[in-house]
């Protein structure tokens, strides 16, 4: 594991008691890996961290677990290559069980999938797709593979969004997503149902894209759920048998805290309800609800605990009236307070083993140029090449010379090439990126972006709201499905912000904006930029030229260094082989001819890739 502090994100902690007094504990560990924890009465220090090997996640992403009965544990969770993963133990076993991959389902790389037993050992999942279906399986004994997904009742929401769920009695099964417009919306299912029933908004509380709503069963057929509100109040709603609409929604008090942030919510005992938040200083903050108040009661600091805002709460009750939670804090080790009856206040944080969670550094100031894995010399195409991005199995080069996008195989092999129709109209073509298999480059003056399938079979173009001078370069970040782009200036004393649009409409979605730290080289005429797998950003600049890694999640800078000789233009991540030495980061250069352009694309060895 890296010893280096989460600097790049705040990864979450999934809490669960498979049997009364006992505690196990899941994350993504920064190498990607799940890890496991453990805790039961009588223990004097939590036992692992164990690692259940067989799946890599990217750092920071969401591990779901379930109890489906006693001492039986079902894991899952989004890997890296897009997929569901699930892994199962129970008592009796050495070792974990899995990974198996659930169904077909493909979806972004921070989505979580929510896990619900509705009865003894039966499990329903629920996630959104890549394309923003709301999705679900299903599983119970006696099933050689997994049923679904099914598309439930038509509900869409951003790639990944969260779907809360809860059973609220036997059998049954209620789910909450916040849809497109920021509304809260729910659906239902019942035995004998042949189709869930909804969506139906709850009240008329408006909070961003992505966020999570937190529901909880706190006694047979009540429902209470929660969010935190465009305004940054936490609001909670209610509804039980005999409703005929929910109740609510209600502020918590006047607490706030910063947008998408989670409420962690769970019921110690039949309807008592406790709620937890991190709060945009950082601390870690609870507030209390029981049968006969007429209020909320709270919110108190929990043991002075402490994170980066907003950073998520793992919440359990282990047995009637106690209460745990965890979070990972600013240096990456994970930590958990407790809480029983009669205590007066929270003891702990307690810090739970030396794994390290969060980003580790790609170690910047270690990539080496060791080739050029691609180059085109005195040619249309190569006359203000802009950008390539790459599929994994062919290199794609966009010129504003030729107003071109041209595929290459090893060679390089020219097969195939298409014409930019926007470009060819007098607008400035950009650096492209490549997602899901499609290849979008952004074009200037009209602006917008032009996509087209990796095979050329068609193309679209997708206009953009926007006269300023952005749209330099493209690429969609895996973690969340959005599109970005930047400004190509930055004025000083500005922060560089990566811009996020829906990839099939290129409607802004300001919510999921990234702003840029500052880093060793000040960052403006941004030419190009890739995301990764591994939730980095990395970015290309030009006079003088130089590349960054960022953390896609923070922004947070790992580093940069100078690049002498050509104009710096785009940049890309794939791994090429010069003999024995593997290079992973591609920037493309140009050498800016009297008649036609030359352009090179030089190629980094990064010492862990993994890191990238």
């Amino acid at each position: 594991m890296s010893n280096n502090p989460g600097a790049g994100g705040i990864g979450p902690v999934a809490a669960v008691s498979r049997s009364p007094n006992k505690l196990d504990v899941f994350t993504v560990g920064s190498d990607g890996v799940i890890y496991t924890a453990a805790w039961e009465a009588g223990d004097t220090a939590w036992r692992g961290w164990w690692p259940i090997a067989g799946v890599k996640a990217a750092p920071c992403a969401p591990v779901s677990v379930v109890s489906r009965s006693k001492d039986k544990l079902d894991i899952f969770v989004v890997g890296t290559d897009g997929r569901v993963h699930t892994a199962a133990w129970q008592a009796g076993d050495s070792k974990w069980r899995g990974w198996w991959t659930v169904g077909d389902l493909v979806t972004v790389l921070h989505a979580p999938v929510t896990a619900v037993s509705r009865s003894a050992d039966m499990l329903d999942i629920f996630a959104t797709d890549r394309d923003g279906r709301i999705r679900t399986a299903a599983w119970k004994p006696g099933d050689q593979a997994w049923r679904g997904w099914w598309h439930i009742a038509g509900g869409m929401a951003a790639p990944g969004a969260p779907v809360g769920g809860v059973s609220r009695s036997a059998g049954k099964l209620d789910v909450f997503v916040v849809g497109l417009d920021g509304r809260v919306y729910t659906a239902a299912w019942q035995p004998g149902d042949t189709a869930w029933r909804g969506w139906w908004p709850i009240g008329a509380v408006k909070t961003e894209s992505r966020s999570t709503v937190s529901a909880v069963s706190r006694s047979p057929d009540k429902l209470d759920v929660f969010v935190v509100g465009s305004d940054g109040r936490i609001y909670t709603a209610a509804w039980q048998t005999g409703d005929t609409a929910w109740r609510g929604w209600w502020p918590i008090g006047t607490a706030s805290a910063p947008r998408q942030s989670a409420v962690s919510v769970v019921s110690r005992s039949k309807d008592k309800l406790d709620v937890f938040v991190t709060r945009a200083d950082g601390s870690v903050a609870t507030a209390a609800w029981q049968s006969g108040d007429t209020a909320w009661r709270g919110w108190w600091p929990v043991a002075g605990g402490h994170t980066a805002a907003g950073a998520p709460i793992g919440a359990v009750s282990r047995a009637p009236n106690k209460l745990d939670v965890f979070y990972t804090g600013g240096e990456g080790g994970i930590h958990t307070a407790a809480w029983e009856a009669g205590d007066t206040a929270w003891r702990g944080w307690w810090s739970i083993g030396s794994l390290i969670c969060g980003m580790s550094d790609p170690g910047v100031s270690s990539w080496v140029k060791v080739g050029v894995a691609f180059s085109s010399e005195n040619t249309g195409h190569s006359e203000e090449a802009q950008g390539i991005t790459t599929d994994g199995a062919a290199w794609f080069l966009a010129s504003n010379g030729s107003k071109s996008i041209r595929k290459y195989g090893p060679g390089p092999t020219l097969l195939a090439k298409i014409d930019v129709a926007q470009g060819k109209m007098g607008g400035h073509v950009g650096a492209p990126g490549c997602f899901g298999g499609w290849i979008y480059v952004p074009v200037q003056k009209p602006y917008g972006v032009w996509k087209t399938p990796t095979d050329f079979s068609t193309h679209q173009w997708l206009p953009a709201a926007t006269t300023d001078n952005r749209l330099p370069w493209c690429d969609v970040n895996p973690l969340n499905g959005r599109l970005y782009t930047s400004m190509f200036d930055i004025f000083e004393g500005q922060h560089a912000t990566l811009f996020a649009y829906d990839r099939d409409t290129l409607e802004r979605r300001p919510e999921d904006d990234i702003v840029l730290a500052p880093g060793p080289i000040y960052l403006d005429r941004i030419q190009g930029g890739v995301f990764t797998e591994h939730g980095r950003v990395i970015i290309a600049r030009s006079d003088p030229n130089a590349v960054f890694c960022f953390s896609s999640l923070t922004g947070h800078c790992f580093g940069a260094f100078k690049v002498g000789g050509s104009e710096t233009e785009g940049v890309t991540v794939r791994s090429w082989h010069f003999g024995d030495i593997t290079a992973s980061v591609h920037v493309l250069e140009l050498d800016n001819d009297a008649s036609l352009d030359d352009c090179y694309l030089h190629s980094y060895h990064v010492p862990d890739p993994e890191r990238l």
